[in-house]
């Protein structure tokens, strides 16, 4: 039987800034949440920028729905749109990706932590299906 642990005034449930943080995570996971936008963030790390037409020659997708995907991402603030005349350049925002990692390491290593009866790490947890 695993220990239940008490919440107090310092949790994470209970901040403010914690509570901030999870909702722009959450929000960043959703942009995140659809294989067509992590392969634009996959192709647009291999170059400097890119525009959309560049984005498009290296996806299975009709030019809109790459545009789509660019103003989700644009959005998040997963990318920076350099707009030039009628084209629009697309980076990285490694500012925005980099806080993005680091919150969603502590996220997951505050969660271990609440975890009293952990894993083998060699052991997959087996789900139900219906």
């Amino acid at each position: 039987m695993s220990e239940t642990r008490s919440p107090d005034a310092g949790d994470c449930a209970k901040s403010k800034e914690c509570l901030e943080g999870c909702e722009e995570l959450a929000a960043i996971f959703r942009a995140l949440g659809h294989p067509a936008r992590l392969a634009i963030i996959k192709q647009l790390a291999t170059q400097e920028e890119a525009c959309c037409g560049e984005i498009v020659n290296h996806l299975p997708l009709a030019q809109s729905t790459v545009s789509q995907h660019l103003q989700v991402l644009k959005e998040a603030g997963l990318l920076i749109c350099d707009a030039r005349g009628r084209n629009c350049h697309y980076l990285l925002n490694r500012e925005v990706l980099n806080k993005a990692e680091r919150c969603s390491q502590e996220f997951w290593n505050h969660l271990k932590s609440l975890n009293a009866d952990p894993l083998p790490a060699n052991t997959t947890p087996e789900f139900e299906t219906r």
